[in-house]
């Protein structure tokens, strides 16, 4: 049996003098085509290793832009169907009037190849040139590279190998084959001076991809979905009755939120489109599904009980998708559960409300350790932990699981002290969620002093 030959990219890191010809190509071509580049002015970039010249390490360069795999996570994860393939080509292409500019593929591209246009509030990224290869000719980019580090060939996808330091080792099958370091050039991995500069200082020189200056309508969201359905277990259990007109009120004062974000508001109703794959589309249909079920639950209506108690359940399951939303970044310090992860908050909000206070102490316990140790963990590493944000998130959980495991505290004070804690820890989530570029491994990929 014969393997096809495909379209890919070869970059050959011997070549690569950085002169950046590639990215000027891309600009010119793209600029005069259709217009659409993003801020940063090309799709293709050259990131540099060792960009600061630490003795002992090799520097190189590395030529990336979008690799079109045949597992396209952008494809798979887009909540509006807005990717597809140029089967002639292998490219994965964006439709512009599909795109919601909800950046979600940039998140999940271990490449850092789709970016966010401001004017156009949509994503664009590298079209592999197929209007180019549709007439025969090479993309702009590996036909103006003077060295011939970057070329075009035709190979089979499955045998191409991608080992070196700022390439992602995922398993996405990515159209690119890289000629590592000769052995001549390859210099022996050393550790750093000690007058070299400090971890935390190089990281600085890379712009996060996530803050909660600009996720807040996100954090927001998340945590009233947890919130809620914390309340929710409370009237299931008898101990108070939910307005229904205030919690539809909320739940839809908090999709708002999540759809404020979105580069193109008005195409928010694509969203749920792609829940055969999309975590985000089911985090969506789940939400919705939730505040529409939990409200009937909480109307005076026929059956409201079997309502109220499919919204408590579609709620939990629809927590569990939000924190699979947040799988693909990663927290320094950290190890794989969180103290803000969105289902551990819900459960223990559940016990609050219930009054269940087997469920309520052992598992604020469980987060307020899991705060401590990532906290104490990120200082070791030199990364920001502020104190006082520590502080007033323990104060917040040990005052409200005191009142509300005495027989005479508030209710209300105490679960809304627990609350407060929870917003707190998931403020602190999106400053610390970081989303894996080729800049930030190539950093990981220095040697430590």
């Amino acid at each position: 049996m014969t393997t096809a030959l495909k379209p890919a990219f070869v970059f050959d890191v011997n070549r690569c003098v950085g002169c950046r010809a590639c990215e000027m190509a891309c600009v010119h071509v793209n600029q005069l085509s259709i217009r659409d580049l993003p801020a940063s002015g090309s799709w293709r970039e050259v990131r540099t290793f060792n960009e600061l010249l630490m003795p002992g390490v090799e520097k190189l360069h590395l030529s990336m832009a979008c690799n079109h795999c045949e597992d396209a996570p952008c494809m798979a994860q887009c909540p509006a169907r807005a990717y597809s393939r140029d089967e002639a080509t292998g490219a994965v292409l964006i439709d512009p009037d599909k795109c919601l500019g909800c950046r979600y593929c940039a998140w999940v591209c271990p490449y850092d190849a789709p970016r966010f246009h401001e004017t156009l509030g949509v994503m664009t990224k590298c079209t592999f040139c197929a209007d180019r290869q549709h007439e025969g000719l090479e993309p702009s980019c590996t036909l103006s590279c003077p060295t011939g580090a970057l070329a075009f060939a035709q190979r089979d996808i499955a045998t191409l190998s991608q080992e070196v330091v700022g390439f992602a080792q995922a398993s996405t099958r990515p159209a690119m084959a890289i000629v590592g370091l000769n052995r001549e050039r390859r210099l022996p991995r050393t550790n750093l001076p000690a007058s070299a500069p400090p971890w935390q200082v190089l990281w600085h020189r890379i712009i996060p991809r996530v803050s909660f200056s600009h996720e807040w309508p996100l954090a927001l969201f998340t945590w009233l979905l947890a919130v809620m359905t914390g309340l929710l277990a409370g009237t299931v259990s008898g101990q108070f009755t939910l307005d229904w007109r205030l919690f539809l009120a909320v739940g839809a004062l908090g999709m708002g939120l999540s759809a404020s974000h979105l580069g193109r508001k008005s195409r928010a109703w694509r969203a749920p489109l792609h829940g055969d794959s999309s975590w985000l589309s089911r985090e969506i249909i789940l939400s919705t599904a939730f505040l529409a079920t939990a409200t009937l639950g909480l109307t005076p209506i026929s059956g409201a009980d079997v309502w109220l108690r499919a919204g408590l359940y579609i709620g939990l399951v629809c927590l569990l998708t939000v924190d699979l939303v947040y799988r693909v970044g990663i927290i320094r310090g950290n190890g794989p559960l969180h103290s803000a992860h969105t289902l551990m908050t819900g459960l223990m909000l559940m016990g609050a409300a219930a009054g269940d206070l087997w469920i309520l102490a052992p598992l604020a316990l469980l987060k307020l350790v899991l705060f401590w140790t990532r906290q104490i963990n990120r200082r070791r590493l030199g990364l920001t932990a502020p104190r006082s944000l520590g502080v007033a998130r323990t104060l917040a959980t040990l005052a409200g699981t005191a009142l509300l495991g005495g027989a005479t505290g508030p209710f209300w004070l105490g679960f809304a002290l627990l609350a407060l804690g929870e917003f707190l820890d998931r403020a602190r989530f999106y400053s610390e969620l970081e989303i894996p570029t080729p800049a930030s491994l190539m950093l990981d990929g220095m040697p430590r002093p």
